[in-house]
């Protein structure tokens, strides 16, 4: 059994699909499936369940899996130990992020580079629900979105400096907003909204029909800079978590704070405490507290 092998049956699990997992393997599917059989007869026991194509694991599969996770990450926290006594802190942080969470994340990104050049970054759009996975299935190094408080408590986490929802609207709708408005405020007001099914979504159909007011958008998306981009060409009013940077970027664009209960689910980010979190994580994770800290 070696390293190798174990990075096989790791990836083939997030691709489920023999052709990509070699592909991302670097290695052709014949290869990858040698070694896998090789992996099996070593163990004694069947890992993989197998038809014309890829049809997943056995249950001893999935507990050598789970065991197999854990060594990877142990055998890539090693070698960045290794590294770290070297002077030097190298490797790729693999953040997942809720794409509404309206995160700035551009700052913490620069400083870890500016300290250690040898840092690069993977940024991945995923539900909360996947973060979490990830991060459990160690796929992740950290992630950001809404969680909930118990959820909160399972891992490390950095509440994100501004909390809430604001109300995004161009030059045109000035007039039509007070300086804190209230779901009935906006009642008759083109909205651009989050898609249905999304908690952000979710939340405010809740908060509003609490006040008897309807949500009826002219357009919806699961991208903040859709929606901004939409409001700044004039085509309505967009409800967003506090917190974007757009607001900079899209001149003539205001925004203002929407009083609304606080949502159950916290905007932060988070990573492993169990012992299992990669020393790029922590040093992602101690560069965003330092800079969150000064706002």
């Amino acid at each position: 059994m070696d390293i190798k092998q174990l990075h096989y049956l790791c990836t083939l699990a997030e691709q489920r699909h023999f052709g990509r997992a070699a592909r991302a393997c670097c290695v052709t599917q014949p290869t990858l499936s040698m070694r896998l059989r090789q992996l099996e007869e070593e163990l004694g026991v069947a890992l993989v369940r197998r038809g014309r194509q890829f049809e997943g694991f056995t249950p001893e599969g999935e507990r050598v899996l789970a065991r197999a996770r854990t060594l990877l990450s142990q055998y890539d926290n090693l070698r960045l130990e290794v590294d770290a006594m070297k002077g030097r802190l190298t490797g790729t942080v693999r953040l997942g992020l809720v794409p509404l969470s309206c995160m700035d994340l551009s700052p913490v990104l620069a400083e870890l580079r500016h300290r250690h050049d040898g840092v690069s970054f993977e940024i991945n759009d995923m539900t909360a629900d996947a973060i979490l996975d990830g991060l459990n299935h160690n796929t992740l190094d950290i992630g950001g979105g809404f969680f909930e408080p118990e959820v909160l408590a399972r891992f490390d986490s950095l509440a994100l400096p501004e909390q809430g929802v604001v109300v995004a609207f161009g030059p045109g709708w000035r007039e039509h907003l007070p300086a804190r408005p209230g779901p009935m405020d906006l009642t008759g007001l083109p909205l651009c909204l989050p898609k249905p099914g999304m908690y952000f979504r979710h939340y405010l159909d809740t908060q509003f029909a609490r006040e008897g007011v309807t949500l009826n958008p002219v357009l919806t998306s699961d991208s903040v800079y859709r929606l901004m981009r939409w409001v700044h060409a004039g085509l309505g009013c967009a409800l967003i978590p506090a917190g974007s940077v757009l607001f900079r970027e899209l001149p003539g664009v205001e925004c203002r704070p929407l009083i609304l209960p606080a949502m159950a689910r916290v905007g932060a980010l988070v990573m492993r405490n169990d012992g299992q979190a990669s020393l790029l994580a922590k040093g992602f994770f101690e560069v965003a507290r330092e800079l969150w800290q000064r706002r």
